[in-house]
């Protein structure tokens, strides 16, 4: 078998999964250890990533080992490592976890738990999957959740249903194409912009969903309607918009290898170490440029505070106010 040619990880790509991993191996987990992107499928071309995870240098050699009934550590386990640790730092992260609450809730109140059994118990005698599946995910128990949701789909279910059931599995690929392209058809038929933009965000084509909230804003504020407008800009913000655009922001500049939109991008996805990381790759190119702010950043980096300093006056000393139309009266 021939040997498969390794293709670099762009940049953007690598931030990402380090970052989403906290640049901690999702087997061991174990802090301050050095770490590295693994491909899962040991495809070094295939830079999808879905295929990405980050190990130690102790777990990746566990990958390599054969013997026995099969390697110490396969692809699959590596999935299962890498998505639960994966989800172990989003709710870190998270501010509040709706799942969390909902769970706790369920341990500790009892008069919850009846409702719950309660109600599903009414739905299932009346035969109501689809709200069966929604009750099941708003509590997290995702296995009942899957199971009804399937029963749904055998019921002739209309292409919203399709599209809602497959959606709150955040399974879109699931959706048949004939389905979204008939969805796609009404929404843009009824100029309805605003559930355009969720059923874009399903579908994961985040830059079109963040177009039509963006339509649904100024056609509020055009109708004199503040309340929808406000309504549509929490949405936008709640389903993480902002930060999905300056990934695309940081995609689009990696592959344009355009270094100040790249670390523009990093600064504002609050990426530190990836930042770091990007300052120092290209520190020689950096420190040729005379651009005084880039090379500021290099020197926080490498923990030279006096010239960080020098540099930072450096700049105020360059900086100048400029009023609109001022500029062209010499």
């Amino acid at each position: 078998m021939s040997k498969k040619s390794r293709i670099e990880i762009p940049a953007d790509i690598a931030a990402k999964v380090l970052f989403l991993s906290d640049r901690t191996c999702c087997v061991c987990r174990s802090s301050n250890k050095p770490v590295q992107i693994h491909h899962i499928d040991e495809n070094p071309a295939n830079n999808d990533i879905n295929n990405l995870s980050v190990l130690c240098l102790d777990c990746h050699n566990d990958t390599m080992i054969k013997g026995g009934f099969g390697r110490k550590l396969n692809a699959e386990q590596v999935i299962l490592y890498r998505d639960d640790w994966l989800s172990i730092i989003k709710k870190r992260r998270a501010d509040t976890d709706l799942e969390d609450i909902q769970n706790q809730a369920m341990s500790r109140n009892s008069n919850f738990i009846e409702y719950v059994t309660s109600v599903s118990e009414t739905y299932r005698e009346n035969e109501e999957y689809e709200l069966l599946a929604g009750l099941y995910d708003s509590i997290g128990n995702y296995e009942l959740r899957d199971k009804y949701i399937e029963i749904a789909l055998t019921q002739d279910p209309s292409d919203q249903r399709i599209c809602y059931l497959r959606g709150i599995q955040d399974r879109a690929e699931l959706i048949p194409k004939e389905v979204v392209e008939r969805e796609t058809i009404r929404y843009t038929q009824n100029n309805d912009y605003s559930q355009r933009a969720r059923f874009y965000l399903k579908l994961g084509m985040d830059i079109e969903a963040a177009k039509d909230y963006v339509r649904s804003v100024l056609e509020s504020l055009e109708e004199s309607n503040p309340f929808s407008a406000a309504f549509y800009l929490k949405e936008l913000v709640e389903e993480n918009l902002i930060e999905k655009l300056f990934e695309e922001a940081l995609r689009k500049s990696t592959m344009e290898n355009d270094l100040w939109w790249q670390i523009r991008a990093l600064q504002e996805l609050e990426w530190e170490s990836e930042l770091n990381d990007l300052l120092h790759k290209n520190s020689k190119f950096i420190e040729e440029s005379g651009d005084s702010y880039l090379q500021m950043l290099l020197a926080g980096v490498r923990g030279d505070k006096r010239k960080q300093m020098e540099l930072r006056k450096k700049i105020a000393k360059e900086t100048r106010v400029v009023v609109a139309g001022e500029e062209d009266e010499e």
